[in-house]
């Protein structure tokens, strides 16, 4: 209706309400940015070879090998035998720098760039295995040999061939952490796992099961239909004197993760206790545990 054809006591009325609801749209466009604003959508890539710590950053460390970089195409050329285990991370790229001191000692860094910040956290996950280190995001660490951490969609990886004061691998990593993107967030199905009684960093995030086969063995020939487009993860619990593995999985659909569990169940794996599903979440606990006891720790990791 136009303002001409109102009445002088309606004039007001219209034009107080015009602007509520010009204020209601503009609240409505905020509300949906911020929706659609996800902590772990992937930042734009950095050129990875300007990511690298300089010599002059370094006292006694010169650069003893130019940056090398590896695409899908040839990463074989790096990790002959083992590439399909990053590309089930989302691996786009990887640069390496080599460096050396005056003593001769090689260290290597690695910078590799995933699909996302969850993948980034996955392949952290799929290869820790010494002491928590406060670096980037978290930081695993076997000091004065080896320093790993991911942050935003990457996972960075120091290593040296003799032993070298820890202080030198946190001076690595301290500069490339401030030469990368901030930010990143564990994914959301990390927090199914029950607290009570898991291993201290005990947990695997993947999406296929090659990259937890050394933690749950499953056949081997995709018995649940694992794909890029599953997350899962799977948690090590100490329940008393046992050890269990507790897995959940993220279908896209809940007729996904139906099927995933009949199979599962038919699958005659011989360390299953209890499986169930709850919508589009299928979880599953392995080990010589008394079954009320799995059926307890199933139900919390799937309420």
């Amino acid at each position: 209706m136009c303002n001409e054809n109102l009445s002088p006591q309606q004039k007001p009325v219209a034009h107080h309400l015009g602007k509520l609801l010009a204020i209601l749209l503009l609240l409505s466009i905020f509300l949906s940015a911020c929706a659609n604003s996800k902590p772990n959508t992937p930042s734009t890539p950095v050129d990875l070879t300007k990511v690298f710590p300089a010599s002059n950053t370094l006292p006694g460390w010169t650069i003893s090998q130019s940056v090398e970089t590896y695409d899908h195409d040839h990463l074989f050329n790096l990790v002959d035998g083992q590439a399909d285990s990053f590309f089930v991370y989302g691996f786009e790229r990887v640069a390496v720098q080599r460096y050396q001191n005056g003593a001769g000692i090689t260290l290597n860094a690695e910078i590799w760039q995933l699909a996302n910040p969850a993948d980034a956290f996955g392949l952290f996950t799929a290869g820790q295995a010494g002491t928590a280190a406060a670096i980037g995001n978290e930081g695993d660490s076997d000091p004065g040999l080896r320093l790993a951490f991911w942050q935003d969609r990457y996972f960075v990886s120091l290593s040296v061939d003799q032993p070298v004061p820890d202080e030198t691998l946190q001076a690595f990593g301290k500069a490339t952490v401030s030469a990368l993107p901030s930010g990143g967030e564990r994914p959301a199905l990390m927090s199914h796992l029950p607290q009570a009684g898991l291993v201290e960093r005990g947990y695997i995030f993947f999406h296929e099961e090659m990259s937890v086969q050394m933690e749950v063995w499953l056949g081997g020939q995709n018995l649940l239909g694992l794909s890029q487009e599953t997350n899962g993860v799977v948690g090590r619990y100490k329940l008393g004197e046992v050890t269990v593995r507790l897995m959940v999985i993220e279908y896209p659909a809940a007729s996904q993760a139906d099927k995933g569990l009949k199979a599962l169940q038919g699958g005659e794996l011989s360390d299953l206790v209890a499986s169930k599903t709850n919508g589009n979440l299928l979880g599953a606990v392995f080990g010589k545990v008394d079954a009320a006891q799995a059926q307890t720790l199933l139900q919390e990791a799937l309420k």
